[in-house]
């Protein structure tokens, strides 16, 4: 995992994002444990209250759920749940991408072939 202590995001939500990340892509599967929050905030040297706000945004966007001593596990995923996440990121990158094309001078159209040639490139 890494994170950026200079990122001015975070390390809670830079956490929540990496380990929602992988449950989107499928990298981590329904019913699977996240690592324990000591453990994880061993590992990444951090406090223990930082993982667990991590974990618990997790539980609040209903990707994980939280067993009694056991520790958080990956909730089933609804596969329209997944494709609506997938297009807010999609959404989110390509603004991002719109806002560094107006500050590069790029026209709409520029930006239009820009994207063409990478999805043929991706083909």
């Amino acid at each position: 995992m890494n994170l950026l202590q200079n990122s001015g995001v975070p390390i809670y939500q830079q956490i929540a994002e990496q380990l929602k990340a992988d449950i989107l892509a499928g990298k981590m599967r329904e019913g699977e444990y996240l690592p324990s929050i000591r453990s994880l905030a061993k590992d990444l040297k951090i406090s223990v209250i930082t993982t667990m706000k991590a974990y618990e945004q997790l539980e609040a966007e209903g990707l994980v759920t939280a067993a009694q001593g056991k520790g958080f596990y990956v909730n089933a995923q609804d596969s329209e749940m997944l494709k609506e996440q997938h297009m807010r990121r999609v959404e989110e990158a390509l603004l991002e991408a719109i806002r560094a094309a107006e500050v590069a001078g790029l026209s709409g159209t520029e930006l239009q072939m820009t994207l063409a040639t990478l999805l043929n490139i991706e083909e």
